[in-house]
């Protein structure tokens, strides 16, 4: 089923201020950036490690590039801070219809297109101790995209 943590979403302001101070202070680089139009956000994921099962770990720092996004609308009400954590899965379709079966929402009905062509889908916060929870079934990376 579940095979690591992804990521770790971090809502920010300000992207090249926050990318600044994780490298300034833990040294971590970026990997990966895009602008994701669907879910109005800018972000860049700093890899932390790779993994057994040749994935990898990452931060994943999110800023809203619209005011009704998802992120925007959370960092009005909560401030900068973590987001959500992910857990990849080489399967997010069987694992979203399994989980949905033990009762816990999942958010979207088919998963959707994440970060470096990964899919993904969430699971709804009440149901996962107040957790924003996504699962992701990452696309093979051969070369970091900046």
């Amino acid at each position: 089923m579940l095979t690591r943590i992804d990521h770790i979403g971090i809502a920010c302001f300000d992207l090249d201020k926050t990318v600044e101070f994780y490298r300034a202070t833990y040294g971590f680089e970026v990997f990966h950036s895009e602008i994701n139009e669907e879910q109005g956000v800018r972000e860049a994921m700093l890899k932390i490690n790779s993994t057994d099962d040749g994935g990898a770990s990452y931060l994943q720092l999110l800023e809203p590039t619209r005011e009704d996004s998802t992120v925007a609308k959370w960092l009005a009400k909560n401030g900068e801070g973590v987001h959500h954590i992910a857990f990849g899965t080489a399967d997010v379709d069987a694992d979203a219809a399994s989980i949905k079966d033990k009762g816990v929402r999942v958010l979207y009905e088919e998963p959707r297109r994440g970060s470096m062509g990964s899919r993904i889908t969430f699971l709804h916060p009440k149901d996962c101790h107040g957790v924003l929870t996504e699962l992701v079934t990452s696309a093979p990376v051969e070369s970091p995209e900046h």
